[in-house]
């Protein structure tokens, strides 16, 4: 693979009263080896031993949180307290009305932040007291939220942040853990460097901080840790892939590649002029970074592919009714293909392995793709659109039934290919990824609301999203009643990736590049922890890594906003898979699931994949002991961003 980042440890440095470095003396890393090693065994024959869920007692930890008054003139610092306890639920008190912006942007910090502890919500309560003299609104506490969650999981007890850190932070925090816009940000600085605090802001509103104003900028939740001394985060995961998955995706390039050139030479002579010679050179791109793909990125590869054979059926329709052929019959004849593809699809085995699953859930949601611009062409004509305009549309409904094909094509190729999900364990997966996909939706929606409200943000924009959102919920609703839970899976998954884009794309000016490739870096390292977690325990996403490798690819073609989103649908997938394998673990701890269902097919696994679970394994077994060890000292380490 090109350029991933080179970083296959974390390096761990505690100040305390002894110091343990692994980069220090030899017989500290010697013992540091000698930790490690154990903590493998330890964790492989019982992972339940390291579990944080067996602690005593859960922590609480105060926070400030900046506000504003209404005029956005006035900054005062809010003290927060949040408790842990065992007792499962979720509460926010305040001095007056909590605004729905609030209470669903932290409990999606809650949520965002268990994850990311490798715990379960289900068995965690959270109380979190706002002690404000009246009513609460936006979600500028969100990323602070996360942070204290974190904390307070890890180091027990009782925490005073801005005391003992010296920051107060706010931001909010997206599903998948990065720092998003908030407003209010000069009055916020006022208020904190008052008080003789050091404001931790997300990087997309460094521009709005006044010149005076001591801050830092921070791309995740992650990076708010880091200032408060815990180790880097330092997973950067080389994507695997199956050969299977790589020549599915091959051949699917080469399909559309030359279809593309069929239909375009087809078009000639017929179509000309400005429409010719611009379909000539967005297919001759698309071709040539389908090629150059090849070696790094099957998936990349077809995705080009897949862009030039959108452009040449838009170009192949234009040239039908050029040439006097019926919008109407084009209409019909994607109807019957389209009924076609969901008869396929339908027929289908609706349980597999975890990469067939993921081809097909990925299937359903294309297909509703289609459908929904078929549908929307339909309006279209009966709206009295001219025919030219609708065909751009048309072109992607056949583009989009082509690429569903090739999701089929490549479920069946890796058909049985590593662990095995029953019928019983994908209904359990469903279930525990529909709270964490709910609760994301219900968050995007209210702060889209917001931004709307407060921010003055054009509702246009937002509107496709807002619309999306009821169509994947009711979508997936359906699916489940109908048991068909690849499908389901399919829908929430989307519903997440849709509110990461949306809240990555909200900022009211573009992102300097240097920002653009931070939050890039943070989404990567993010989505690496969690794929780590769900492959060591036999969870290995195609999908996650096949969108790294393409979103790497767009980075360094300098689509720095598609890369970034791109990586946001490897993230929404990494976090399907890391709360597949917490859900199945819960079940087999209750009883309500056998150890060992749904185990690998037979005694074969994929070759690389053994290597490739053993290594993320690993990589993760250092960052729980760095987390440990730093966790263990907080009280006593220097504040090394002073």
């Amino acid at each position: 693979m090109g350029a991933w980042p080179s970083q296959s440890s974390v390096a761990v440095e505690v100040e305390s009263d002894m110091i343990l470095s692994i980069r220090g003396r030899p017989t500290s890393r010697i013992l540091a080896s000698l930790i490690i090693i154990g903590v493998v065994l330890a964790a492989t024959l019982n992972p339940s031993l390291f579990s944080v869920e067996a602690a005593e007692d859960w922590g609480t930890v105060v926070y400030y949180l900046p506000a504003v008054d209404d005029g956005g003139e006035r900054g005062r610092l809010i003290k927060t307290e949040l408790r842990l306890t065992k007792n499962p639920g979720f509460k926010v008190i305040a001095g007056g009305e909590v605004d729905p912006t609030t209470e669903n942007s932290m409990k999606m910090a809650f949520m965002v932040a268990l994850l990311l502890s490798g715990i379960s919500w289900r068995g965690v309560g959270a109380e979190i007291r706002i002690e404000s003299q009246g009513p609460v609104a936006g979600p500028s506490g969100s990323l602070a939220t996360a942070v204290a969650t974190i904390q307070a999981v890890s180091a027990g007890g009782f925490v005073d942040i801005p005391r003992e850190y010296g920051i107060v932070v706010t931001g909010a925090v997206t599903p998948g853990g990065l720092a998003a816009q908030v407003g209010g940000i000069p009055a916020k600085c006022s208020a904190a460097n008052n008080e003789g605090y050091e404001l931790v802001l997300p990087l997309v509103n460094k521009g709005d901080a006044p010149r005076d104003c001591d801050f830092v900028g921070v791309a995740s939740v992650w990076n708010v840790l880091e200032l408060m001394g815990w180790p880097d985060l330092g997973l950067a995961i080389e994507p695997t892939l199956p050969k299977e998955f790589n020549d599915s995706m091959l051949d699917i390039a080469e399909f559309m590649r030359s279809e593309a050139e069929r239909l375009l030479e087809e078009s000639r002579g017929i179509v000309e002029g400005d429409l010719l010679l611009d379909a000539e050179r967005s297919i001759a791109e698309s071709i040539e970074r389908s090629i150059n793909a090849e070696g790094e990125s099957p998936y990349a590869a077809a995705s080009f592919a897949f862009g030039a054979l959108l452009t040449a059926y838009q170009l192949y329709y234009s040239s039908m009714l050029a040439s006097g052929g019926s919008i109407d019959s084009i209409v019909m004849e994607l109807e019957r293909e389209l009924e076609g593809v969901r008869a396929e699809l339908d027929s289908m085995k609706h349980s597999g392995s975890v990469l067939y699953v993921e081809m097909l859930a990925v299937a359903y949601t294309r297909l509703a793709n289609a459908e929904s611009s078929l549908t929307s062409a339909r309006i279209s004509l009966e709206g009295g659109a001219p025919p030219e305009e609708v065909v751009v549309e048309l072109g992607y409904v056949k583009a989009r039934l082509e690429s569903v094909k090739g999701w089929l094509s490549t479920a069946k190729s890796v058909e049985g290919l590593g662990r095995e999900i029953s019928i019983e364990e994908l209904r359990i997966i469903v279930d525990m990824f529909r709270e964490y996909s709910e609760v994301s939706m219900d968050y995007g929606k209210s702060l889209v609301r917001y931004m709307i409200e407060v921010y003055g943000m054009p509702e246009a924009r937002f509107r496709p999203y807002l619309a999306a959102l009821e169509t994947l919920r009711n979508e997936a609703a359906r699916y489940i009643e109908e048991n068909n839970y690849v499908a389901a899976l399919g829908f929430y998954r989307d519903g997440v990736t849709r509110t990461l884009q949306v809240i990555s794309s909200a900022p009211t000016e573009a992102l300097a590049e240097e920002d653009l490739k931070t939050y890039f870096m943070e989404s990567q390292r993010i989505a690496s922890l969690l794929i780590s977690r769900a492959s060591s325990l036999g969870f290995q996403s195609g999908l996650a890594m096949a969108y790294m490798e393409y979103a790497d690819i767009l980075n360094r073609l300098g689509q720095g906003v598609t890369a970034l989103s791109m990586m946001e649908e490897a993230v929404a997938s990494s976090i399907l898979w890391a709360l597949a394998a917490e859900a199945l673990e819960d079940s087999v701890e209750r009883g309500s699931l056998e150890p060992g269902q749904g185990s690998p097919n037979g005694t074969e696994e994929l070759a690389s994949g053994i290597f490739f679970t053993i290594a993320l394994v690993l990589s993760t077994l250092f960052f729980i002991l760095g987390v440990y060890l730093s966790s263990r000292s907080f009280s006593r380490s220097i504040r090394i961003w002073m």
